[in-house]
């Protein structure tokens, strides 16, 4: 038999640390102190939410969950038409944990729709699930037509093995990939010989001074023209001094004469090192300032030996793609709750998003066509000089 207790105050939630503990996932984004931390901190905080499942056995699963005042933007391509904020009950990134199975999933799912009153949010947000967990198709399988958005961003997430050396993890990329990465590195130490720096911030001591170097640097990059990347927002320097405190934090910045060139920062947990910000100055580009400091992050985290794993985070990129083991496809599931404005918002975002995901597949289309009728008419061209 299965029963379900849910939490929904500070206080209950710390009731339940234990339980929570031995139930944690190894994302930092559902540890309970880094979820109250986030509250404490975030603009639209409103309290913590946990769901457990338990059988005749003791405590299964557990939902890490927030409830938030979160924007819900509709957009249209990159326009952003209307940004209205709604009540959310947010399962964080990772925070579907304990034994989450074909069995179990359904159960915590359901309970997790559940735990909430008639009217007390206007969304459950579900976050990045992988495509094909078992969560996901709970939660898609119980859901009604206009209940749940219906053309989510799909997002791919990389991750990497880190064995016991730099070596060994350049070891299984491609003989031209280590090549590259050596070369530059040689190049950049016989350019800026002493000059080439790699400091690692780990302590509070030395968080004013990380925040300083790497937001020069974040300025200078196309992600704060997008707005996205690195913050020195109160709640992201709550975070990293929470982390710092618990010995998770790992600021990797590269000085090149003197001067801030790259930063990466991330977190070591329970084996996991998670990249968070990233940057690099486009001034040092020549250098390959970004690849130089991930190989010394590698190499340092391989030569700590509490790190198996590097996740370099939500979306694709290049770099990610040379030294990536393994990717996965992850979505948001968002369902609306049954009242007027939910569902009108709902009904809006799913219809622009749909638009928008027909225009990308008809220029995706229109593209392809393109490359074929061009490498056709190469091909003709080419027949009839012979």
């Amino acid at each position: 038999m299965t029963w379900v207790e849910v939490a929904r105050t500070v206080e209950e939630v710390l009731v339940r640390r234990q339980v929570w503990e031995a139930l944690q996932s190894p994302f930092v984004t559902s540890d309970l102190e880094f979820v109250l931390a986030y509250l404490r901190n975030a603009a639209g905080g409103v309290r913590p939410h946990a769901v457990v499942l338990h059988d005749d056995d003791g405590p299964v699963a557990l939902a890490s969950c927030r409830v938030e005042d979160v924007p819900l933007p509709a957009r249209l391509g990159p326009m952003t038409v209307l940004e209205p904020t709604a009540r959310s009950l947010t399962v964080t990134y990772g925070g579907f944990m304990g034994r989450v199975d074909e069995t179990t999933a359904p159960q915590l799912v359901a309970a997790v729709k559940e735990s909430v009153g008639p009217g007390e949010v206007d969304v459950i947000r579900l976050r990045m699930l992988d495509v094909d967990s078992p969560v996901r198709a709970a939660a898609l399988a119980g859901s009604r037509f206009l209940r749940r958005e219906r053309f989510p961003a799909r997002m791919a997430h990389w991750r990497a093995e880190i064995p016991g050396s730099l070596d060994e993890f350049l070891a299984r990329r491609s003989r031209r990939r280590r090549e590259s990465v050596r070369r530059y590195a040689k190049r950049l130490e016989r350019s800026y010989g002493d000059d080439a720096q790699v400091e690692v911030f780990r302590t509070r001591d030395g968080i004013d001074r990380l925040f300083a170097d790497s937001a020069h640097i974040h300025h200078e990059t196309y992600q704060a023209v997008l707005g996205v990347g690195f913050s020195d927002a109160r709640v992201q320097r709550a975070l990293t001094e929470l982390a710092m405190d618990r010995g998770w934090f790992r600021g990797y910045v590269l000085y090149l004469q003197g001067k801030p060139a790259a930063f990466w920062h991330g977190n070591a947990y329970r084996g996991v090192f998670g990249i968070g910000a990233t940057g690099f100055d486009p001034a040092f580009a020549d250098a390959r300032p970004g690849t130089y400091l991930l190989m010394k992050a590698v190499e340092d985290l391989a030569a700590d030996g509490s790190v198996h794993t590097l996740d370099f985070g939500f979306g694709d990129a290049e770099y990610k793609r040379h030294f990536g083991d393994e990717c996965r496809q992850e979505e948001d599931v968002v369902l609306v709750e049954p009242r007027v404005r939910p569902l009108a918002l709902g009904l809006v975002r799913t219809t622009f998003q749909g638009t928008t995901k027909a225009a990308q597949a008809a220029a995706e289309h229109a593209g392809a066509v393109g490359r074929l009728r061009r490498r056709r008419r190469e091909r003709l061209e080419k027949q009839a000089k012979h």
